[in-house]
């Protein structure tokens, strides 16, 4: 189940989903732990102040850092609860914390980084069909089938895409595909 979370925030991560927290408040951890987050029943959106409130909390008791907060969007959290509860754990924010430091000591959660560094490095690199050995690790983390890649290199050959960059191009890619089958990938 924890390789499940692994792709969830990669998904989330590429799809350029952004969080947007309000400014820190003071939480006293011993007092909310144990306590149910808003978003473990409620249908928040990122920019809920309710679920704004359990990021902060997560953040703040789970001393979290800039790379950990990725973690905190709400799909990915009820993801990472629910899990928890799968395994007869009680929907709180301890339960959380805990599974998120338990998943940061996997391999996955390792792979995440190295995809996360990937993906900031193909952002910065134009499209170059020669090379495209270099970037296909990441494509085949997101998901690509040979087929899929192997696509996705021909797309990368026309002329018209050598400006762009990887992610650029994949996002073009992606486009033009879901405007080609309704939306399906």
């Amino acid at each position: 189940m924890k390789k499940y979370i692994f792709f969830t925030l990669l998904i989330f991560w590429f799809a350029g989903v952004k969080s947007t927290v309000s400014g820190q408040t003071k939480i006293d951890c011993n007092q909310v732990l144990d306590q149910e987050p808003y978003f473990a029943k409620h249908q928040a959106v990122q920019t809920d102040s309710l679920f704004l409130r359990d990021v902060e909390i997560l953040k703040h008791c789970g001393g979290y850092g800039t790379i950990d907060t990725i973690m905190l969007k709400r799909s990915v959290l009820w993801t990472i609860l629910h899990t928890a509860m799968e395994d007869g754990k009680p929907a709180t924010y301890r339960t959380m914390i805990n599974f998120m430091q338990e998943f940061k000591s996997t391999p996955h959660y390792r792979l995440f980084l190295a995809s996360l560094h990937l993906y900031k490095n193909l952002g910065n690199t134009r499209v170059n069909p020669a090379e495209f050995d270099l970037a296909k690790p990441f494509f085949v983390q997101i998901g690509f089938t040979q087929n899929d890649i192997d696509d996705f290199k021909q797309f990368i050959s026309d002329p018209v895409h050598h400006d762009l960059t990887y992610i650029a191009a994949y996002e073009l890619y992606m486009k033009e595909f879901e405007e080609l089958t309704g939306g399906s990938k």
